[in-house]
């Protein structure tokens, strides 16, 4: 009787959140790590990213998000090495197995996780990375460079691909479970093999700056995505928080949702491009705004500024121009709304251009949810008749059809093959073949003349079809790297992330900044954390020390989120 007791009692402390490699079944190890890695992936590509990549804008509580105040703490890497660390359980589970498939998700899920430590951090702990139990020295892990990270992942890359070969039916260790917990590609090793390439074009054009990657890209290029298709994504289950898209109401409230709205660069750059996907991304504006030049409205010497009228917004001109406001145009912004303006002249903006309005960046450090002669904004609830927010029968969902978290894509492939088309590179296609299928990709992506072509139709401001788009002067294909880029920047909405990367190292989309920025720029990379600097100090400024300053790290020091890292040092991007 006392040895039962003694077992019930064993059992019964055997704590369940501590389980050993041995104990831990792979494709539920695989279904951690693919859903951690696309929610962190997702969630900053449609937040802070798609804030500093002025797509889109936060008019409350929005100092990192359209303010560029990435302090030390902003971003802090242990929630990756966390999902590195089930990773690698995968992997040696995998291994044991002898279990192909599994071993290659691990893989590339590694290069993953290891390529964004490296492109948004730099030097980071690498080859003594989670050994932890190993203890000594492996408890305070070296720095690896950047360069030799990257080395790093191309080859788990190359490594993977093998373990790819054949289809499911080939692999019999894919079972009904790996397809379940496969929430990229359903155990389908003939997609995995296809993302692989493409993570590898990715980085090779990354790499291409610094290295001369012709060789690599042109080896590629047959191997990668095929058609939207193939896009590596990650879909809303929409069942709670965690696994809905990170703005809706549902989970954040009315004020969670609603301060969340256009960015004026991306509303404009639209406008001038006659670009239907707007209808796609933006809701309306609730009060159309119209200057009343004639009079019409307002008798001469009307002191108000505005009146709504039949829900219109007049805006008494003689009454803007002597309170020193203007209409917001992208290409003087920086000239009417200069960073640290304290001693020049800033104007006050209004939008009357579009139904479609988005907020200036960083218009000023207090309060944007005013902006556009908005009178009754508050913080609280960021209420503003006069600026777009998100689409809301789209985004204002836990889930649906438009929405997920996406890791790579078609189009994102498209323009990078066309980029290495334009440098001479032999890629399978012209520079403008592979452009033109960008394009196309991101409309079918968005399902702009198809699901939205009745609010394409209705909208007055844009073209009705994709012949009649790409038939623009200011679209059609006129071989500068800056179109490219540009166009491969709108089709990365709600995924800003490779499009912060190509901004770095090509200065595209030429992105300016605002009176209310934090510094004069828009950083380039996230700080080493607090949690880092005290935990493992010695190593960490080790990489610190190798950092570049500029002109705009004020008080940082070297750990600045405006200090050069090696993939920038010595191109001159983006600044």
């Amino acid at each position: 009787m006392a040895g039962d007791s003694c077992k019930k009692f064993s059992v019964l402390n055997t704590n369940p959140n501590s389980i050993t490699i041995s104990g831990a079944a792979p494709d539920y190890l695989m279904a951690g790590v693919l859903t951690s890695t696309a929610t962190w992936y997702g969630n900053l590509g449609s937040g802070n990213i798609s804030g500093a990549m002025q797509e889109t804008a936060q008019d409350a509580f929005q100092g990192t998000f359209s303010e560029y105040q990435w302090d030390p703490g902003n971003f802090d890497w242990s929630g990756n090495y966390a999902v590195l660390n089930n990773n690698k359980a995968l992997l040696a589970e995998a291994a044991a197995n002898n279990w192909d498939f599994h071993q290659g998700v691990a893989l590339v899920m590694r290069a993953f996780q290891f390529g964004n430590i490296a492109d948004f951090w730099g030097d980071a702990p690498d080859s003594m990375a989670i050994s932890g139990d190993q203890g000594g020295a492996y408890d305070f892990p070296t720095f690896d460079s950047q360069q030799s990270i990257y080395t790093r992942v191309i080859s788990d890359l190359q490594a993977a691909i093998p373990h790819f070969q054949g289809t499911m039916a080939t692999h019999p260790e894919i079972t009904s479970v790996t397809q379940t917990s496969d929430v990229f590609y359903g155990g389908d090793p003939v997609q995995w093999k296809k993302f692989a390439y493409s993570l590898l074009l990715r980085y090779y054009m990354r790499l291409s700056s610094k290295l001369n990657e012709q060789a690599n890209v042109e080896a590629v290029a047959d191997s990668v995505f095929q058609s939207t298709a193939d896009d590596c994504m990650m879909m809303f289950p929409g069942k709670d928080q965690p696994s809905s898209y990170q703005f809706c109401t549902l989970y954040n409230g009315a004020s969670g949702y609603n301060r969340n709205k256009m960015s004026g660069t991306m509303t404009m750059t639209l406008k001038a491009l006659q670009d239907p996907r707007i209808v796609i991304m933006a809701e309306p504006i609730i009060n159309p705004s119209i200057v009343d030049t004639t009079n019409a409205i307002f008798p001469p010497g009307y002191p108000s500024i505005d009146s709504t009228i039949n829900n219109i917004r007049y805006i008494n001109l003689p009454v803007a121009l002597a309170t020193n406001y203007k209409q917001f145009n992208l290409a003087t912004y920086t000239q009417d709304r200069p960073w640290e303006g304290l001693n020049l002249p800033v104007k006050n903006l209004y939008d009357t251009s579009s139904v479609y309005v988005g907020i200036p960046i960083s218009y000023s450090n207090y309060p944007d949810f005013q902006y556009n002669l908005n009178s009754t904004g508050q913080q609280a609830t960021s209420v503003n008749n006069y600026v777009s927010y998100l689409r809301r029968d789209i985004y204002d969902n836990p889930s649906g059809p438009l929405l997920a978290d996406r890791i790579a894509s078609y189009a994102e492939i498209c323009f990078d093959l066309a980029e290495a088309a334009q440098k001479g590179w032999n890629v399978g296609g012209s520079a403008s073949t592979w452009y033109y299928n960008g394009i196309q990709a991101s409309f079918n992506t968005w399902q702009v003349f198809s699901s939205y072509q009745n609010d394409v139709n209705n909208y007055y401001g844009c073209v009705k079809d994709y012949n009649t788009y790409i038939a623009q002067p200011a679209v059609a294909y006129n071989g500068s790297l800056q179109q490219i880029i540009t166009q491969k920047w709108i089709a990365a909405w709600q995924a800003c992330n490779e499009a912060y990367m190509d901004w770095r190292r090509t200065g595209y989309p030429a992105l300016t900044i605002g009176y209310g920025s934090y510094r004069g720029a828009i950083p380039v990379r996230f700080t080493y954390a607090n949690s880092e600097l005290q935990n493992n100090s010695a190593n960490a400024q080790v990489a610190i020390d190798k950092l570049t300053t500029s002109p705009y790290v004020g008080p940082d020091g070297n750990n600045s989120s405006w200090s050069k890292f090696w993939l920038l040092q010595g191109t001159n991007q983006p600044w």
